[in-house]
């Protein structure tokens, strides 16, 4: 049959232009969560797949029936099952592909001009899960009526593909569908392998069974066995992997990707900022300095998760370094009250304002009583404001110490002492 005729035929290209349109209108305008890098722009691009896998599943439901309505895989035997099945879900494959294109290209506007490329592994991944999808849609379709086994395919399809990402007890449920991967990835983060894996897994699992039983048609029961067994061994398979994960899919990136440079505070960068890396140390060092007057040391290394992050952003994350990256284990226990909280907040703000950030830019995420507090210390000698960090910071580490937040009490302790 030739391929014009396919295509008039089938509901591939009608489909296709309801369906590309709104995967690109739907991906350019959830771009907010996409960092500048290619790993996430690919991964990201992964929350609209349900969409796909449901609409080509449908897709592939109504060409079987048509073909069963017809009787065509009862005519004389010139072709194969599967060969017929081809001919006829090669229009839905590739609408499947241009799907996961689709939303590729409007996800990466925000990686251009990243080093690299998207992520073949993810893509891979993505579109195992639609071929999946449109051979167990061959299955449905032969099998049910033509409007049911569609509306089968597509409750189906989308139930499958965002369901187990909402369930917080079966984390690793959203593993199977590859929704595992949509959150991934921060700066320092890549694909999980056991992630895509135990997708692809699953995916070949239905897929083998569907294509089994297609071509073993309507024979002995103990031949459509193959099938059961097929899927089974790709559902368990894909189980043993996923079990492990928790809810992202994501694995630690190359360390050997990683370049630090610096003397008193040393700074490391990732590909994607390897361009800015003597502006980053340059205003770390800077940071540093001022956060010495006062008698702070930072931690060092520091890291950014931000692929191109501002001068403000950098000196904020050099200098808040030195705190906690989460309460003490004594704040984590039922009823336990913590007062460290509020002095966390004030210390970051004065932190923050002590490296060089602007205070203007800090009130803008930063909770405004927290900096105005941390300016009025910040107007205390430096051996007081150093006297008034060492004191709220042990409130910070410790729930059992209250917190002295007002700069009236050390406006002669720090003179004492020096």
């Amino acid at each position: 049959m030739r391929l014009g005729t396919l295509l008039r035929s089938g509901p591939a290209a009608w489909v296709a232009l309801v369906l590309l349109p709104v995967l690109f209108w739907f991906g350019a305008n959830n771009t907010d969560s996409v960092i500048e890098s290619w790993e996430s722009a690919t991964a990201q691009s992964l929350i609209v797949l349900g969409f796909v896998s449901a609409g080509c599943g449908a897709c592939a439901a109504w060409e079987s029936a048509r073909v069963h309505r017809a009787e065509i895989d009862g005519w004389a035997p010139a072709r194969s099952r599967l060969r017929i099945a081809w001919l006829h879900l090669a229009p839905v494959m590739v609408l499947g592909l241009l799907g996961v294109l689709a939303s590729l290209v409007a996800y990466s506007s925000i990686a251009l001009g990243a080093p690299g490329f998207p992520s073949l592994g993810i893509l891979f991944t993505a579109y195992a899960v639609v071929v999946s999808h449109i051979a167990l849609g061959w299955l449905v379709g032969s099998r049910m009526p033509r409007v049911l086994g569609v509306a089968g395919m597509l409750i189906f399809g989308y139930l499958w593909g965002f369901w187990p990402a909402a369930l917080g007890e079966l984390p690793w449920l959203r593993h199977l569908n590859g929704q595992g991967l949509v959150e991934c990835c921060s700066i320092d983060q890549t694909a999980s392998v056991r992630s895509m894996a135990a997708t692809i897994v699953f995916s070949a699992g239905l897929a083998a069974a569907a294509l089994i039983a297609t071509a073993l048609g309507t024979r002995r029961r103990r031949h459509q066995a193959y099938a059961v067994a097929a899927g089974a061994l790709g559902i368990a398979g894909a189980v043993v992997l996923a079990m492990p994960l928790e809810f992202e899919g994501v694995q630690a990136r190359d360390p050997g990707l990683r370049k630090c440079e610096g003397e008193r505070v040393q700074v490391c960068v990732w590909p994607e900022q390897y361009d800015r890396q003597g502006d980053m140390v340059r205003w770390a060092q800077d940071a540093e300095r001022r956060l010495s007057r006062v008698g702070v040391a930072v931690a060092s290394p520091v890291e950014f998760g931000e692929p191109r992050p501002s001068e403000s952003t950098v000196r904020a994350v050099t200098a808040t370094s030195v705190l906690p990256d989460a309460p003490p284990d004594c704040a984590t226990k039922p009823g336990a009250e913590y007062p460290g909280d509020a002095a966390h907040s004030v210390i970051y703000a004065w932190l923050s304002l002590t490296s060089g950030e602007p205070e203007s830019e800090l009130v803008t995420y930063w909770q405004p009583e927290a900096v105005a507090l941390a300016g009025q210390v910040r107007k205390l000698s430096p051996a007081q404001q150093h006297a008034w960090y060492e004191r709220n910071m042990r409130s910070v580490l410790d729930c059992s110490v209250k917190t002295d937040l007002s700069p009236a009490s050390f406006r002669h302790s720090g003179d004492e002492q020096s």
